[in-house]
């Protein structure tokens, strides 16, 4: 009390530094205060609600958020515990009910018990003690068999390292405890994914670029490249990359457990040789464009056959081609390909496009030609039907007058053959005829004059 030497101080318990003794009731009011709230925190915050947090998490009830903010929650509470020290002489009234529950006097008691007292206690009734032993330690076994399956669970128990069956399904279910059942949850109604060629990582933060052109690489986000498994060959030997994701579920969930070890290992190492096997079969323009379709169904149809001589319980529920496109270090040289093949069908398309059009002219031509042809043949022919009918009208009327016909026809060849000409014709009778040609300003002579300008012509000239 007071100055207390050094040493004095060191021994004690308890140093009161003021000199008066009036607060030394309110001492040890507060040091009777502060072991209640010791032991308060420790039996009802450390040990009971910690028990009921493992027993919730033990039945599924509560999950590892939860626990996480069950531990919390008795940090919390006992730290609000404690600070009711603050307010020493009991005027609350959280002090009040306190003092007034029996709380005080079962902690006295329950201080006062001693160990000797409590074994010899329980010596004298032994009967007592193995029927509560036997009662706790099937309470133990029934606590520690009872587990819960969720709704997305399927149970699959090992007793002694053999399968019982029928499976467990969603629900509260009693097994043997360890080592003779074996409890393995598997969640049998989750679709899982495998993916090839690439990784997701979920606890990469940031948008992940969009790729709109083959040169655009995933360099940023949760996408992670795996070379080694995205590189392939085409049938045509081209360099591809290639990317796919298999989506697939657990049928058999006894096989998926006991058949192998990992079963995304399974599935991706599986599916990577399938695939690069029907790449290899498949032409570059297949595989871009218009044959991923017919590829995805006959990877998922190769890939599930697989895994069922493998016995791995898996069925496949989808094979999708994420992302393919040639290789970063060939894509230049692809895209001078593709332009120069782009270049060749434009002049094919063009020269098709002109040599149609050729045809169709020279179609066109011919049929014009041909009608003209049949025209002009029909033309002549009734031409040379009009003149045949023309000429037998004329040898018709010849052989009914033939000295008329004779001198028409003499004289309408002469217009023919002397077309514009001036002309005299002189009929001397008895078939004989004179042609006389007339030159511009001579006149002809009266009957019986001479003829000067004039020719004479045989009697044979018209004929």
């Amino acid at each position: 009390m007071g100055g207390a030497a050094d040493i004095t101080a060191e021994a004690a318990d308890v140093v009161y530094l003021p000199h008066s003794l009036e607060k030394l009731p309110q001492l040890f009011e507060v040091s009777r205060r502060a072991m209640q709230t010791a032991w308060l925190n420790i039996v009802l915050f450390a040990a009971a609600l910690n028990a009921l947090a493992v027993l919730a998490c033990a039945t599924g009830k509560l999950g590892p958020i939860g626990a996480a903010a069950t531990h919390q929650l008795s940090s919390f509470c006992v730290m609000m515990n404690s600070l009711r020290l603050l307010r020493v002489g009991g005027q609350g009234r959280a002090a009040r009910w306190l003092a007034a529950s029996p709380l005080p006097a079962l902690w006295a008691r329950a201080r006062n018990v001693r160990l000797p007292a409590v074994l010899a206690y329980l010596k004298a009734r032994p009967r007592q003690c193995r029927r509560g032993a036997l009662i706790a330690a099937a309470c133990l076994l029934v606590w520690s068999g009872t587990y819960a399956v969720q709704p997305n669970e399927v149970g699959v128990v090992e007793r002694f390292g053999r399968k019982v069956t029928p499976f467990s399904q969603p629900g509260l279910h009693f097994k043997f405890p360890w080592p003779v059942d074996r409890l393995t949850r598997i969640q049998a109604h989750r679709v899982r994914v495998v993916e090839i060629g690439y990784r997701s990582d979920a606890r990469t933060a940031g948008p992940e670029p969009a790729a709109y052109e083959w040169n655009v690489q995933h360099r940023s986000g949760r996408f992670q490249s795996r070379p080694e498994e995205a590189l392939m060959l085409t049938g045509d030997q081209n360099l591809i990359e290639l990317n796919a994701a298999v989506h697939y579920e657990v049928e058999h969930p006894d096989a998926f457990l006991f058949r192998q070890l990992d079963g995304d290992a399974t599935v991706r190492e599986a599916a990577e040789s399938v695939i690069q096997g029907i790449a290899t079969t498949s032409a570059l323009d297949s595989v871009l464009t218009t044959g991923r379709q017919a590829i995805e169904q006959r990877a998922l149809g190769e890939l599930q056959r697989r895994l069922d001589r493998y016995e791995t319980g898996i069925r496949v529920l989808r094979v999708k081609l994420e992302s393919v496109h040639p290789s970063l270090e060939v894509v230049d040289a692809f895209r001078d390909v593709s332009a120069a093949f782009e270049e060749k069908n434009r002049l094919i398309n063009e020269a098709e496009g002109y040599r149609n059009e050729q045809i169709a002219m020279a179609r066109g031509n011919a049929k014009a030609q041909v009608q003209n042809a049949n025209a002009y043949t029909l033309g002549r022919t009734n031409r040379a039907a009009g003149d045949a009918e023309r000429f037998t009208q004329a040898e018709a009327a010849y052989r009914t007058a033939p000295g008329p016909t004779a001198t028409r026809l003499y004289l309408e060849t002469m217009e023919q053959v002397l077309p514009g000409r001036k002309k005299l014709i002189l009929d001397t009778g008895k078939g004989r005829r004179h042609l006389l040609l007339l030159e511009d300003g001579v006149e002809i002579a009266p009957s019986g004059a001479a003829l000067t300008a004039a020719q004479p012509l045989g009697p044979q000239e018209g004929k």
